[in-house]
Formats: C-alpha cells, structure tokens, sequence
C-alpha cells in the first residue's frame, strides 16, 4: 500500500493504476452521522495489484482539481456507491460493489473490525478520522477479496443512483432537514428506510407524526403520487388478467364478491397471502393467481432457487418456506424493481424544475413541490401510469393532511 497525502503524489500515483477497473473504498469522517453530513476523510483505490491509500488530511477533497478523475477508468467498483454519491457526481462507469454480489446471489458479509464497533459506541464525531490508518486497510482488504466476483448489472447501479436521488434531498422540517436512509440488502431488494431511530417507511397516518414534515419552498406543497390497488395491478400482469384502467382494484374485486370495499379488501389479500380459498377459486383472477403460485412453486422445488420477472436476480433461501411466503416474495421484488426502473427514469427528467423527491414507499413517492411546477407533477404522473398503473394524486401544507388531488 502506498500511502499518498499531497496533490502532487495524488497526481503521479494515479497514473500508475490499471485503467480497465479499480476498487474504490470511501472512508467518510463519521460513523454514525449522515452520509449528507459527512465528507470524504480517505480513499482507497485498488487495481487488484497497486493500493493506493489517499489521505485527504493534506488533500481538499471538495477542490475539483484534487478530486479523483474517475472518469479515466472502464468500470469503478464503489463499496457503498449510494453514499460515495454524496461526494462524487455518478458516472455512468461507477458501479456497486455490494448490489452487485447481492444481485448474483453470492455470500458477502464482511465482519466489521471491532475498532469501528468501539469508536461508534463513543459517538466520535470524527471517528474515522482518529482511527489507524492500517486498521482502514485492513477493513478493505475483506472488501477486496471480492474484487474479481463483481459483474455488471442492472443491480450494480439502479439501487445505489435511483435511491440515493430521493434519499439526499432530506425531509423538510421547521427545525431544518431530517435524512432518511435506504438499505436495499433485503431478501427481496424491497429497502428498509430506518435512521435516527425513525422507521421512514412506516410512518403512522395517527397521532399527528408526519405533521411535521413540510415544504421547503415559499408557497409550495408536498406532492404524493400513490399507485391504485398496486399489489393487485402487479399481479394481474404476471398473470395477464386486464384490470379496468377507470377502476379502482379493489372496486373492481369488490363487485364480483358483492361485498363493499371494507370488507372486499379482507377477502382479497386473505386470498392473495393465505391461498385462494374454493368459493373465490371460480373468479378468473384468483384461479390465475392460484396456477401463478403453483407453478413457481414447483419451479423452486425443482431449482430451490427462484428468478425474479423483472431484472432477473436469483434468489436462493434458506429459510422454510411455503409457496404463498414465496410468492409474496416474489411480489415485493416486482414492486420494487418496478418502482427502481421508474426511479432512474424520474431522475433523468431535466425541465428546469425545483420540485424534489423526498420519499419512497413502496406504492407511493413523495415530493416537495415548488408552486411553479405542476407540470412536472403530470409528467411524473404520466411516468408512473405507464403500461396500465393509475395514480392517484395527494396534495396538503404537510405530509399529515393530505388532499385528493385533481391536476
């Protein structure tokens, strides 16, 4: 390992490295704050053969002539790319090191040094940089046993751009900005959304919890684009049931069990997530879901390894399963790999707008929108209705009184 800490020797040691493919692993100041909030204390940069450990001590790491110039190389393998985001602008070569082992269904779990386990629990502010230079690398070289397993995908940049574009806007507050952060390492990629000790992607409608969350902007609103009967709609398209457009869903189901929406919405997902019982089986919908689930389930007896529709990752299990756990699975990974393709399209919209997403829930996305672009409001509207998935619309001064929305 060569250690490099001035602009000089960034310079000449940089033009050392292999230019097809380098691992890159960030080290921001803190453990524990916000990646937002952090900045670039080191890097490590590897080729496979030369390390090259840049102290950005002596180095501004914020000058864009003492940055790296990663555009030089043919892939960037980044170990942790939706944080590194924070601090470089994406790339189009700049891949994930940790979704790309996810998508390839390969056991990566890298045991923290327990320096870093020592350092969090004193809350140092600036732990990373307090901590030994040599117990950095170590931690790296775990990270750098997987260089030559990491391949490109769809899942080596979808997640960490798609997710990083929502998560760096912040939730606006009158006390200032509140950061959600996603983990997408989940059985089904559906990402958890947990920081300082707030569950994001489960915030009640009661007690007045999402009052707080406002626009940032003079006379703005917040925006919520949620799907129609989104679960339902998913699944009339694997299984090819057309489900009427001015509609909704659960309506729609509700009319062939003669039952109101309440109670129509019970009978539903009990079907869906606990097997089509014998007095529904004759509505062509859940006869096709019920043939849906049998035959995936005889797929994964025969592979014991199931591949999702859309972006094709191969997911293997270890737990007992039964086929309605599995295909609720399968559902949360269609959701989600969905709702990450509709992501990366929204984040190359460019119309001159200052709205800004600020959350994803899984049906919905939520945005602070400026009083100046309802326009850009329909066009993600459009965006997210595509291929037969109405949206509706909410609007509200907080994100706890939200309105039915006409636009």
């Amino acid at each position: 390992m060569k250690i490099v800490d001035s602009p000089k020797e960034l310079r000449k040691h940089i033009s050392q490295l292999n230019r097809e493919k380098i691992l890159v692993y960030p080290i921001l100041t803190s453990l524990e704050r916000h990646s937002n909030l952090s900045r670039i204390s080191s890097i490590i940069l590897s080729d496979g053969v030369l390390d090259l450990f840049i102290n950005y001590h002596n180095i501004d790491s914020d000058k864009v002539e003492e940055k790296v110039d990663f555009s030089q190389f043919k892939e960037v393998w980044v170990v942790g790319l939706k944080e590194f985001l924070y601090h470089y602008d994406f790339l189009p070569n700049m891949y994930d090191v940790e979704m790309s082992l996810f998508w390839q269904d390969k056991d990566f779990e890298v045991e923290e040094k327990r320096i870093y386990t020592v350092f969090r629990r004193r809350n140092a502010p600036r732990a990373n940089d307090l901590i030994p230079i040599w117990k950095h690398y170590e931690q790296f070289k775990e990270w750098k046993k997987f260089y030559g397993d990491v391949k490109i995908s769809k899942f080596s940049q979808l997640y960490s751009k798609g997710l990083q574009w929502v998560e760096k806007n912040g939730l606006s507050t009158e006390e200032g900005l509140e950061y959600t952060q996603y983990n997408s390492l989940t059985t089904t990629s559906r990402p958890s959304n947990t920081f300082g000790g707030t569950n994001y992607a489960a915030l009640k409608k009661e007690g007045g919890i999402r009052d707080r969350f406002v626009s940032r902007f003079d006379g703005g609103k917040l925006y919520q684009l949620d799907f129609d009967g989104y679960h339902i709609r998913l699944i009339a398209k694997l299984i090819g049931v057309n489900i009427p457009l001015d509609k909704k869903a659960h309506k729609w189901l509700a009319d062939q069990y003669g039952a109101d929406i309440k109670d129509a919405k019970a009978i539903t997902f009990r079907q869906l997530y606990g097997g089509v019982e014998d007095e529904y089986y004759d509505i062509p919908f859940f006869k096709k879901t019920s043939d849906y689930i049998n035959s995936m389930w005889m797929d994964f007896l025969r592979n014991r390894e199931v591949v999702t529709p859309i972006l094709q990752r191969k997911i293997k299990f270890n737990e007992n399963l039964n086929k309605n756990k599995l295909f609720n699975y399968i559902l949360q990974s269609v959701e989600t790999e969905r709702n990450i393709l509709i992501l990366d399209k929204l984040s190359r919209i460019n119309v001159g707008q200052q709205t800004l997403p600020i959350l994803y829930t899984y049906d919905s996305i939520l945005f602070d929108g400026h009083d100046s672009d309802i326009e850009y409001i329909k066009e993600v509207k459009r965006i997210m209705e595509k291929d037969g998935f109405p949206t509706e619309v909410e609007s509200g001064n907080n994100y706890g009184n939200m309105v039915t929305t006409i636009i």
